[in-house]
Order: structure tokens, then C-alpha cells, then sequence
């Protein structure tokens, strides 16, 4: 068995143990453990945010449990006080840990410079506790502030002085910019009584930026009434006051220190080479010198790279820890080549408050919201790489969906609650929607087999489904439906033709027969009445008969031509009238018919979706089976509504349900807002009212306890264990 150990739970202590989990999930003779001294790994970029009272103390933390549960990683909180690299022994007030390979990663802790009275009456900001102490001590100045009423006490409480212009120092201006005059309206206090003061040894704010942004930044924070001294070392600090090197006195109530920090004094007594500012020596592997099976990483470590020191920052602790837990892994399994450590920054991000900051990322600086959405981008893709989806989802509520006093780069544009009061009636009118649309379907008989189907209207014609007389034949069924239907037609009109010209035929002849013996009788009467020949008499009847022929003709013609002017000329007249009235009366047709379907039936997209899946998946349901399915679905989602239980996967389903009747060509836009009131109701509108009030806590702890859960990150709240107990161990 290997025994592989980190201590610190920071940056670089979690990398080094999601990569360690990786190689060693599958391999039982490598055990990993974690220890640290909290529960909780700090999000250690984010802490001037609690000190600024912007986010609640949660937001900076995240559980070992969640971020190891299911894993390989065995997590023990104890404090570690002892080292014996030749014994590979850790030593704490109550345990001793044996390991093969060790990764130390403790980081660092605030440094004094050895300047007198930081230690004592400076707030660093290096911690969780340091954040929480340094938001109730600017809480309290303003409570002082509000009864004291000596001009020169107040203005000395109400002084805020930030020591240090690097990432953290201007950060917690930031903060303070934002959170200051709040404090002021909450105490009754006027604005122009506070002074907010960044105090820097050296002649310019966060050298490590460009010129650029770092200008922007200054401008920024001097608009907002920041009062920077540059080139001002300060030389003594005392209780309500500190001194700089040219001699002033500055007078204040607060003392924010964030001047440097060094590595923690625990690797010196420990017996390893330390380097410069108290930090670790290591080489290019993350090796101490003296001990190559002991690995230092994140900010403890002391490296020089391009003749510069290695900096303290998040890229450069997860990359070093990566480094040494690759090559842990080599030692461990004789794969691969030995890492050595080659730093691949992509740049800086500094937030200035929640709605400011200026980013220098790819060669490309950035201000404003880009480099505030920037920010949020870096640290929502680190906290998935940690814990999933629920880390940054959480990050995104404290940030933004339930940011408080406009304290964001949205603003409170998309931090405003509903009342779930307010959405009982809605809940149970979709609720009742549902059900009656289930009902329905059962009174149109979706449930009577003998019926027959009642859901071919939502398959292509011709399509039958499974359990449907001819299912299986449709195609060939339909195929000699038609090819019959073709030749009835064809013989019923080549019959009706024939008829027609038999028909023609005998009145041709009739016609003829009776012209003839018309002719012949006329001829007839005229030769026995006037004694004219007989066969002029009947040229003369042809001829008159055929001028009286033309007569017809010519009649005939001039009547269609006059009902043909005349319905043109009514047609005419009455549009024109249509319009006029139409123009009269301000009339038009609908805008936005709201019975039409919102993606038409015959549509392309409809047409491939009901191919795709109604016809190719669908269909093959029996269609007794597909049509209760439906019904039931929909009686369930209507009752779940009703009662107010699971009416988060209620409104769900509620909303696919939708979604696919859409793609089927068979929504109408009248019937759009189940798909908004269902989104509405995923906020948890069955907790108010309804029986998720009872039935949600259940659910999420028997969730919570599943595999399933701790290997997707997708907990509600923390992750639970066989009887409620964690399965890391607690020596703390």
C-alpha cells in the first residue's frame, strides 16, 4: 500500500487531489488523504467580498464532503503541528500520519514586514475568520460613529485606511467604495463624514498590471472619493493610528493590512530548506532538496523562474500542484517522465467592487462589465472543476440572483424574489389545466381499446400504430389503396366518356332527322299551298334556316357578353364598397392570430420531428399504451400542481410536455403561457401551500445519500452518509 498525504486543502491541496483521484480511483494498493484543518476548502480570491458584507459567509466555502464524497480522496480535519521526513511521519495534538509521498501545500499567512503594532492592531485579510473580523469591526465603527458626537472621535472612527495596493488591497477598497455609504444611510450618518484611504509604499497600484488597465483602475476608485498615497511607507502602527516614514501621523478607526504575505512559518520548523520570505525551497519537479518523496506546492513553495520569483497566485498554485502530483503518480507506477514545472499564466483579473474591475487576460485588457463577466467566467469554471454543477450555480446566486443593494454588474436587475404566496393561484390554475386536459382525452376515449386509435392525428397519414389493424402494412396498405382508388377513377371516367360522345352522337342525329323532316314538311306545305317547285321551296327553308341560325348565334354572344360586363361591373363595385367601408370604419383582420399553431403543421421542421419521432418511435408504442401514458402524465403533472408536491419535476415534465406538442405542429400560441407559468413554478412555488413543504427535506436527504449524487456534484445542500455521519475523519 502507497500512502499518499497532502496537507492544506487550499488551491493547490484540491488540484493535487482531484489528479491523484483520477490515477488511483481504480487501484486499491494507493490510498490518498487530505487534511486539513477546517472542513471547508476557502475560496481565498473571494474574501474581500465577505469583509465587504456583499455575499453571505457561505458563498467562500465549499465542503470537503461535497468536494470528495465517492472519491478516493479520504479527508481527515486535524490540525498538523509535527513533521519527521525521515520517519515519513505527521504529527498532530491527538494522531500521527504515516505516509510514502508527501505534498505539502499549507500556503502562506500575512506578513508584518516586522513593522511594530501590525500584528497587534492591523486586520489582515488572509483568512475566513480574518474576513468575518474585519466586516464586525468596520460594523461596529459605524455603531460607534452614530452616538459619538466629539466631530474629531467620529471622523477618526469613521476613517477607513487599506494598507497595500496589490490584488487584495485594492479589492477591499472596492468593497469598502460599495459598502461604505450603505453603512452611512443604515447609521444615519452623512456620506461626507467617512474618508476611505489606500496607503502604497511604492510609487504606483497593482504592478503587475499594464499601464492601461491599471490607470483606469485608479481613475475609477478616485471618481468614487478613494484618497491614494503612494511612495508612503508605513514605519509604526499603534492603536488608532499609524506613522509613515517621512514622519506623518495618520489618524484612523481602521487598519485593513494587505502588504505581502510569506510562507508559513510551519515549514521551517519542520526541518525543510526554507528560501526567501519564509517559503520552501523546491526544484523544477516541486521536490525538496533533501527529500524526494516530499513535494511543496501553491504559495509555500519558493521557485525562481526566468530569474524571477514564482508568483502567489490561484494559476500558479493549481500548476504546481499538478506538477507534483503527476510526478507522484510516476514514482508510483514507473509510467510517464518526470514533469518539470513551466508556468502558463493567462493573465490577471481584479474586481473593484461588484460592478467594476479591469482584467488583463491573452495580451487583451479589459474594464468595466466585459472584465467583471470575466471574473465571473474564471471562477464559475473553477468551481465546476471542483464541485460541479451546484458549485457555480451557487456562485451565481450569491453574485447575482440574490445579490443585495444593486451590488453587482447586473445590478438588481435579476436579483428581485416573487412572494411564493403570490404564485399559489397560478400553480393551482395550471395545476387544473393539466388535469382536465387528461380528462378530456379519457372522455374522447384515449382509454376505449375497442375505439380504436384517438392519436393518429399525431402521426403522418398512413402511419398506423402498434396494436392498430394493418400495423406493420401501413405502407403497402396504403400503396394498394391508392393503385385502387387510381383505377376505379380511370374506368368511372373513360366509362362517362364514352357515354358523352354515345350521348352526342344520337342528339347529332336526332338533330339531323329532325331538321330534315322540318325542311321537308315546310317544303311540302309551300309547294301545295302556292305551287312553287318543290326543291326551290327547300333551298329557300335551308337558307332561311341558317340565317336564323346565325340570329341564334349572334344573340347568344351578345347576351354572355352582357352578363359577363355586368358581373364584372357588380364585382367591381362591391369591392370598392368593401374597401370603403373597411377605410370608413378603421377595420383590419387580426394582428397575431393566437388560435394558429406556433410552428405549422406542414411545416419543415415539424414535418422531420413527427417523421423522426412520432412516426419512427413513437408509433411503435401500442397505441393503448402511448394514448394512457399521455393521459396519465398529464392527470399526474395536474394533480402534482393541485397539491403542491414535486412541483419542481412537475413543472419540468410540464414544460417538455409542452415542447414536444410544439414541435408537433399542435400548440397554439393561446397556449404558450403553460410553458412560462411552469418556469415560474421551478422556483419552488409547492414549498408555500403545498405538500413540498414536507415532502422536499425528505427528498433531498434520501438524494443526497445516493451515488448517484456524489459522483454528478449534484447535491441539494450538503451530501449525507449512512446514518448521517460523514465517512472522513474528524480529529479536529
Amino acid at each position: 500500500m502507497k500512502r499518499v498525504v497532502i496537507i492544506g486543502g487550499g488551491y493547490a491541496g484540491v488540484h493535487a487531489g482531484k489528479i491523484l483521484h483520477k490515477a488511483f480511483k481504480k487501484d486499491k494498493d494507493v490510498s490518498v488523504t487530505l487534511i486539513d484543518k477546517n472542513s471547508y476548502h476557502t475560496l481565498m480570491t473571494e474574501l474581500h467580498e465577505v469583509a465587504g458584507n456583499r455575499v453571505s459567509e457561505d458563498s467562500v466555502k465549499i465542503s470537503y464532503n461535497r468536494i470528495f464524497a465517492n472519491r478516493t480522496v479520504n479527508f481527515v480535519q486535524d490540525k498538523i503541528i509535527g513533521l519527521d521526513p525521515k520517519k515519513q511521519e505527521l504529527r498532530s495534538e491527538t494522531a500521527t500520519y504515516p505516509f510514502d509521498y508527501l505534498i505539502v501545500a499549507v500556503g502562506a499567512e500575512a506578513t508584518d514586514f516586522n513593522i511594530p503594532g501590525v500584528r497587534k492592531y492591523g486586520l489582515p485579510l488572509w483568512s475566513f475568520d480574518d474576513a468575518l473580523r474585519i466586516r464586525y469591526h468596520i460594523q461596529e465603527k459605524f455603531r460607534q460613529a452614530a452616538k459619538e458626537h466629539n466631530e474629531e472621535t467620529r471622523r477618526k472612527l469613521l476613517t477607513f485606511t487599506v494598507a497595500g495596493s496589490g490584488f487584495t488591497g485594492i479589492e477591499m477598497v472596492g468593497e469598502l467604495i460599495e459598502w461604505l455609504p450603505l453603512l452611512c444611510e443604515e447609521h444615519g450618518i452623512s456620506k461626507d463624514e467617512y474618508t476611505l484611504l489606500n496607503v502604497e509604499g511604492m510609487g504606483k497600484i497593482l504592478t503587475m498590471f499594464p499601464d492601461g488597465p491599471r490607470a483606469k483602475a485608479q481613475r475609477y476608485m478616485e471618481k468614487k472619493g478613494v484618497k491614494f498615497m503612494l511612495h508612503s511607507l508605513i514605519t509604526e502602527v499603534k492603536e488608532g493610528s499609524f506613522t509613515l516614514k517621512n514622519g506623518t501621523v495618520i489618524e484612523c478607526g481602521t487598519l485593513i493590512w494587505s502588504c505581502g504575505v510569506c510562507g508559513s512559518k510551519q515549514g521551517g520548523d519542520w526541518g525543510l530548506t526554507v528560501g526567501h520570505v519564509e517559503r520552501l525551497r523546491v526544484d523544477e519537479a516541486m521536490r525538496t532538496p533533501e527529500y524526494k518523496n516530499i513535494f511543496v506546492a501553491g504559495d509555500l513553495h519558493w521557485a525562481v523562474e526566468n530569474d524571477l520569483p514564482v508568483p502567489q497566485i490561484v494559476e500558479a498554485a493549481e500548476q504546481t500542484a499538478a506538477v507534483a502530483a503527476h510526478n507522484i503518480i510516476h514514482d508510483i507506477t514507473g509510467k510517464g517522465e518526470e514533469e518539470h514545472f513551466k508556468s502558463n499564466f493567462h493573465g490577471f483579473m481584479v474586481s473593484i467592487g461588484g460592478r467594476y474591475a479591469v482584467s488583463h487576460t491573452a495580451g487583451i485588457s479589459m474594464s468595466g462589465i466585459p472584465a467583471m463577466a470575466i471574473k465571473h467566467l474564471v471562477n464559475c469554471y473553477y468551481l465546476h472543476s471542483v464541485a460541479g454543477v451546484n458549485a457555480w450555480f451557487k456562485y451565481l446566486k450569491h453574485e447575482i440572483f440574490q445579490i443585495k443593494n444593486k451590488r453587482s454588474m447586473l445590478g438588481g436587475l435579476i436579483a428581485g424574489k416573487i412572494q411564493g404566496l403570490w404564485a399559489v393561484p397560478l400553480r393551482m390554475w395550471l395545476g387544473l389545466m393539466w388535469l382536465f386536459e387528461g380528462i378530456n382525452k379519457i372522455g374522447e376515449g384515449w382509454l376505449n381499446r375497442p375505439k380504436g386509435s384517438s392519436s393518429s392525428w399525431m402521426f403522418s397519414s398512413g402511419v398506423l400504430q402498434r396494436g392498430m389493424p394493418g400495423y406493420g402494412n401501413a405502407a403497402a396498405a396504403a400503396s394498394d389503396t391508392v393503385s385502387a382508388a387510381s383505377d376505379a377513377a380511370e374506368t368511372a371516367v373513360e366509362t362517362a366518356v364514352h357515354a358523352a360522345a354515345d350521348a352526342v352522337t344520337a342528339a347529332s342525329d336526332a338533330a339531323e332527322t329532325a331538321v330534315e323532316t322540318v325542311v321537308h314538311a315546310a317544303a311540302d306545305a309551300v309547294s301545295a299551298s302556292s305551287g312553287i317547285d318543290a326543291a326551290a321551296a327547300v333551298d329557300t327553308v335551308t337558307a332561311a334556316s341558317g340565317v336564323a341560325a346565325d340570329a341564334v348565334g349572334n344573340a347568344a354572344a351578345a347576351v354572355a357578353n352582357t352578363v359577363t360586363d355586368a358581373v364584372t361591373a357588380a364585382s367591381g363595385a362591391v369591392s370598392g364598397a368593401v374597401d370603403a367601408a373597411a377605410g370608413g370604419a378603421h377595420q383590419w383582420g387580426p394582428i397575431w392570430d393566437l388560435d394558429k399553431t406556433v410552428i405549422p403543421w406542414a411545416s419543415g421542421f415539424v414535418t422531420w420531428f413527427r417523421e423522426v419521432f412520432m412516426d419512427g418511435i413513437a408509433a411503435h408504442i401500442d397505441y393503448v399504451v402511448f394514448q394512457s401514458m399521455v393521459v396519465t402524465v398529464e392527470c399526474l403533472i395536474g394533480l402534482a400542481l393541485l397539491g403542491g408536491l414535486f412541483t419542481f419535476p412537475a413543472a419540468g415534465v410540464s414544460i417538455i410536455m409542452c415542447f414536444v406538442f410544439i414541435f408537433s405542429g399542435l400548440f397554439s400560441w393561446s397556449q404558450v403561457w403553460f410553458i412560462f407559468a411552469a418556469f415560474l413554478l421551478l422556483g419552488g412555488a409547492g414549498r408555500t401551500l403545498g405538500l413540498d413543504y414536507w415532502a422536499q427535506p425528505w427528498l433531498k436527504r434520501w438524494w443526497n445519500k445516493t451515488a448517484l449524487a456524489k459522483n454528478t456534484y449534484l447535491y441539494f445542500d450538503e451530501p449525507r452518509f449512512k446514518k448521517g455521519k460523514s465517512k472522513f475523519k474528524n480529529k479536529g
